[in-house]
């Protein structure tokens, strides 16, 4: 009877996990990037950051400005003035439009760099560029929540007028 017990806790407790973090699974493709979602399954501040098939809500911060040039994890090069952003839990090269929650401004960017992990603590969950960062209104202390969904695949940057 104890075992029957145990077992069905764990099993009960493993179901309720997985709800928070996929608590909607109906889409034709998912863009988000489960192996890095595994790996930093611990590290990932569950009050403060929301998963859902192809759509996360967290807080929005933005790359300093002196990183103009260094490479990103898709081999390009960072540059200030492209929309673009460094994000854990998609896959890299997804085009995602980011909306800040605050004034409903949205926008196109491309996945092409990975956060630290121990942003993911903080309940970040994109990195914009500078240029993004500024048309989203990220002005006073560098951060915003936001809800990113995810659109499709691209190797070329979004042009956002």
């Amino acid at each position: 009877m104890k075992v029957k017990f145990i077992i069905g806790f764990l099993l009960l407790s493993c179901l309720t996990r997985a709800q928070n973090i996929y608590p909607n699974s109906l889409t034709s493709e998912n863009f988000l990037d489960s192996q890095m979602i595994k790996k930093y399954q611990k590290k990932i501040d569950t009050n403060r950051i929301t998963i859902e098939l192809n759509r996360v809500e967290g807080i929005a911060s933005f790359y300093s400005k002196s990183l103009e040039g260094t490479w990103t994890s898709t081999g390009e090069h960072y540059h200030n003035n492209r929309y673009t952003a460094a994000c854990n839990l998609f896959k890299l090269n997804t085009l995602v439009r980011v909306t800040n929650l605050k004034n409903g401004h949205s926008l196109l960017v491309r996945i092409n760099d990975r956060m630290h992990p121990a942003m993911l603590r903080k309940g970040r969950v994109i990195d914009l560029s500078y240029v993004a960062a500024h048309k989203m209104g990220l002005r006073a202390n560098g951060i915003v929540k936001v809800s990113v969904e995810a659109l499709g695949h691209s190797k070329t940057n979004p042009k956002n007028l």
